[in-house]
């Protein structure tokens, strides 16, 4: 996930709600998240590239199937706001799940303060956690034996390898993603960029590495393949995509317009890059192949902001998560947008309410 120098944000990964005086898991650099590695992707694919840019190529998709458009599914999973002794906001748990039923399980396995490279326990941040996309998967770091899992919604849990999670890693800095479908994990050692790991769920098995440096944007729309942002030794920034292998599938130094430290997502034909400029309050869509961007439609937004989550969700379908108002006590808006024409469609609006920080589905 990427986070970002605010009092609240989202994330696919963490969104804090956490006032300024207190302390969230410093990441990269800073309280509250946002739409890196905790935004999950989605499905895209099938038809030819259109001259506008906004087509796609060759793998089947069917387009963009949230779980709570059929049967119940995670929102978001959130801590609530305590005081300690000090009458000082912090998280308190357990970890719960906001389910789109209006239904709320709790996690109470779920490790809610993180610990750093020295084993202690720091309880005014929160400890890593991410939903799938389709809000059927919540990863999160068990607490009585520090191992990461993955749970499904419907009970089943997968356990990683005990090497995915070191013994000294610094879990205030830790980024975990998840993709749409849950099936793939996302690690990465954001405090001391020591590992960005890939693993596929069902088995545990190790399927790709990063590099560390690197900052993970998300999946590509049909999950094969990954997408991350760097800053180079020049003062430039690389956009990279890669296979689950970790094996690099193109790179580039992209125009300025196309440089921004803001969410972006990988097509499923693993060339357009999606994204929105607050600047001119467009979705932009850039052409890893080309080197440039092909296309941009104004997009207005609710509240006038940026979106904080940003994914590919079908051929011809990018999905904004953009949240208004204070983070603690606020409201996420969900928009499908048709990047060729610019058309809104609200798929899902949600309050909410006197949290600390919370951890949003992408996709």
């Amino acid at each position: 996930m990427r986070i970002r120098t605010l009092a609240a944000l989202v994330l696919g990964g963490l969104m804090a709600a956490a006032p300024a005086s207190a302390a969230v898991a410093p990441g990269h650099g800073g309280p509250a998240t946002a739409a890196g590695l905790g935004a999950a992707t989605t499905m895209a694919a099938a038809g030819p590239r259109s001259a506008a840019g906004t087509g796609t190529t060759g793998r089947g998709m069917s387009g963009h199937e949230h779980a709570g458009d059929t049967g119940d599914a995670v929102r978001y999973a959130a801590l609530r706001t305590c005081k300690n002794k000090k009458k000082e906001d912090r998280p308190c748990g357990p970890w719960r799940l906001m389910l789109h039923s209006g239904k709320v399980r709790e996690l109470p396995d779920a490790r809610v303060f993180p610990r750093d490279g020295h084993r202690k326990v720091h309880k005014d941040s929160p400890a890593p956690i991410a939903v799938s996309g389709n809000g059927g998967h919540i990863a999160y770091v068990r607490e009585r034996d520090d191992r990461l899992v993955v749970r499904e919604l419907t009970g089943k849990v997968h356990v990683m390898p005990a090497a995915a999670l070191p013994a000294k890693t610094n879990m205030m800095g830790l980024d975990l993603a998840l993709s749409l479908d849950g099936s793939t994990l996302a690690v990465h050692d954001g405090a001391n960029e020591k590992f960005l790991w890939l693993y596929d769920v069902a088995s545990g098995r190790r399927l790709g590495s990063l590099p560390a440096g690197d900052e993970l944007l998300g999946f590509s729309g049909d999950e094969d393949q990954v997408l991350t942002r760097r800053q180079t030794d020049e003062n430039t920034t690389e956009i990279i995509s890669y296979d689950l292998s970790g094996a690099e599938a193109t790179r580039q130094v992209p125009p300025q317009i196309a440089a921004q430290d803001v969410p972006m997502a990988l097509h499923a034909d693993g060339d357009l890059v999606a994204f929105y400029s607050e600047g001119s309050r467009a979705l932009k869509l850039f052409d890893l192949r080309s080197n440039a961007v092909v296309n941009s439609v104004r997009v207005k937004l609710p509240g006038g902001g940026a979106p904080d989550m940003v994914d590919w969700t079908g051929a011809r379908q990018v999905t904004l998560h953009v949240l208004t108002g204070d983070a603690g006590n606020g409201t996420m808006h969900i928009l499908q947008v048709d990047p060729g024409t610019g058309a809104v469609r609200v798929r899902d609006t949600y309050r909410v309410k006197n949290t600390f920080v919370f951890a949003a589905c992408g996709g």
